[in-house]
């Protein structure tokens, strides 16, 4: 079906001057037609070719996870190994994955409209100080790995066999701070050109080596952790060595440069600096739910840990892979001053990502314990471990379009090079978090910890999107709420068919016919799903060129 709604005649102001801070972003009365359709069919398809390479690294993480699971089980090695490798990805995500791109690609965007030799002369001046930064952050880590435990797992101290596995796990782990970080800022710039496959696909590669350490090296160490942790090192290592071909073909060789009072270096340290207090609280939601795990009793670390993972596949697959995809081209669209094309891919991104991740939501509510025993209950991962992290995951599941909107919606600050909102509004966040996290924790335990990160999340995307409609304008107009209404109507079979599915046929006892069991009713879900949106209309995610205007 073509869209009548995907294609329209817009107005913006051709005037490249950005508008003063606090300003709303709108039209001027001059007209130009804009392809919207093709806007949203570029945005759609660099969507999709990031989430099937993450969909890709995906497949390989929960093979990675199902061979954690077998080795390491949900015990205390378990949980000092996911609280050891918690450290630098604790660090990562506030430094360089979140901060650095939301951060890097206006400017990028900016010095690219000058020439490509400017472009390339900020970024090698970037790069040299980030990598000093790293080189010296890392060596202090190692050393001040004792008090960064006891910040992160104060839980451990009084267990002296779990405290000493993590310390040597987290010491041997943290160097992979700088070796992620500094492959974060070629996705960044890969990001920025629209070249988006080669970032997508390079986490797979952290998962092979991990796969090859718990199938190789692990059998044959006294210490399986340790050669897990030997894995994810490898894994760094792998993942920025295929940056640089990818990086070359783009036109940027990174040149060691000391030029850093360039404009733009400036410019990007000015967002830097709010961005990184704003990803720093969403981790600081994820540590606060560690941490007091650690309290409880031993297991709740992996609950969470094993859960998050299940959850982030259709948050990386949806919510990440669009803002990925939206936040070089609003913030390219932005530079050149073509306001309302902005506004109108915002509208239908987050039209289609909630009509892609509400089958998703339902998906997880009801079928979250086959999926987990099906996928961890083996080896030392008991029927126990199952049951806790299948509720655990119920909670996730609960915060899954906020997650994804969120995801949205900051890309959308970001692009505007406004990144003091979303620190604000992530620093609430955390507030409601930590209270909600010591209240519900004393009556749910660990299942308490995750609810409260979903409750919190939801607070966060509605300050996020009151502050996003007032500076692009409306972004729930009447095509966006249709879209939705026939999304919550198509999801009614499908959650009966889904509830219904274990009361016929009762769920298997071994792993081949529980995979196949968990096969068949998510493949039937979805056809009931994408049967009844047909019928509703919806025949075709991606917009047709020749939909009328």
């Amino acid at each position: 079906m073509k869209y009548r709604s995907l294609r329209c005649t817009v107005a913006f102001n051709i005037e490249r001057d950005r508008p003063q801070k606090g300003a709303r972003i709108v039209s001027s009365h001059k007209e130009k037609s804009i392809n919207a359709p093709a806007a949203n069919k570029s945005i759609l398809a660099n969507t999709f070719t990031v989430a099937g390479w993450t969909m890709l690294s995906r497949l390989f993480g929960f093979v990675r996870d199902i061979l954690l699971a077998r080795v390491l089980g949900a015990g205390a090695m378990a949980d000092a190994f996911f609280v050891a490798f918690k450290l630098p990805n604790f660090f990562r995500r506030m430094l360089a994955e979140g901060t650095l791109t939301v951060a890097l690609i206006p400017v990028l965007s900016q010095q690219r409209e000058q020439g490509e030799a400017e472009a390339h002369r900020f970024l090698d001046a970037l790069a040299t100080l980030l990598l000093l930064l790293l080189l010296l952050l890392s060596a202090l880590g190692v050393v001040l790995m004792p008090w960064l435990l006891l910040l992160f797992a104060p839980g451990f101290h009084d267990e002296p066999d779990r405290w000493q596995q993590a310390l040597l796990l987290a010491r041997w782990m943290f160097p992979y701070l700088a070796l992620i970080s500094l492959a974060a800022m070629g996705w960044a710039v890969l990001n920025g050109y629209r070249r988006f496959a080669v970032a997508a696909a390079s986490p797979a590669l952290l998962n092979l080596a991990i796969i090859f350490a718990a199938l190789i090296l692990a059998p044959s160490m006294a210490n399986p952790a340790l050669a897990l942790a030997f894995g994810v090192l490898a894994g760094g290592v792998l993942q920025l060595a295929i940056q640089l071909p990818a990086l070359r073909r783009i036109g940027w060789r990174p040149r060691l440069s000391l030029q850093w009072k360039q404009p733009a270096i400036r410019q990007t340290l000015r967002l830097f600096f709010p961005a990184l207090m704003g990803v720093a609280a969403v981790q600081l939601n994820i540590l606060i739910g560690t941490i007091l795990a650690t309290l409880l009793a031993a297991g709740a670390v992996s609950y969470l840990y094993y859960a998050d993972r299940i959850v982030q596949l259709p948050l990386a697959l949806f919510g990440i892979a669009m803002g990925a995809a939206l936040l070089p081209a609003l913030s390219s669209l932005l530079a050149k001053g073509e306001a309302d094309a902005a506004r109108t891919q915002l509208q239908q991104g987050l039209g289609w990502l909630t009509w892609i991740a509400l089958p998703a939501t339902v998906g997880l509510l009801l079928l979250a314990q086959p999926i987990i025993v099906t996928l961890f209950a083996h080896g030392r991962f008991g029927h126990f471990d199952a049951i806790a992290t299948a509720h655990t995951l119920q909670a996730y599941a609960i915060g899954l379009i906020p997650f994804c909107w969120a995801k949205i919606l900051g890309a959308a600050c970001f692009a505007d090079q406004d990144a003091k909102a979303p620190m604000r509004y992530a620093m609430v966040g955390v507030a409601v978090n930590v209270v909600l996290a010591i209240l519900l924790m004393q009556v749910w335990q660990w299942v308490g910890l995750a609810l409260a990160t979903s409750l919190a999340a939801m607070v966060n995307v509605v300050l996020l999107l009151r502050r996003v409609s007032r500076r692009y304008g409306a972004l729930l107009v009447d095509g966006v709420r249709i879209r939705i209404a026939k999304a919550l109507v198509s999801c009614l079979p499908m959650g009966l068919f889904l509830w219904g599915a274990p009361r016929v046929v009762a769920f298997p006892n071994t792993t081949l016919l529980q995979c196949a069991w968990l096969a068949a009713t998510i493949a039937t879900g979805l056809i009931l799903f994408f049967g009844c949106a047909w019928l509703l209309g919806e025949r075709s995610i991606i917009p047709s060129k020749e939909a009328p205007s």
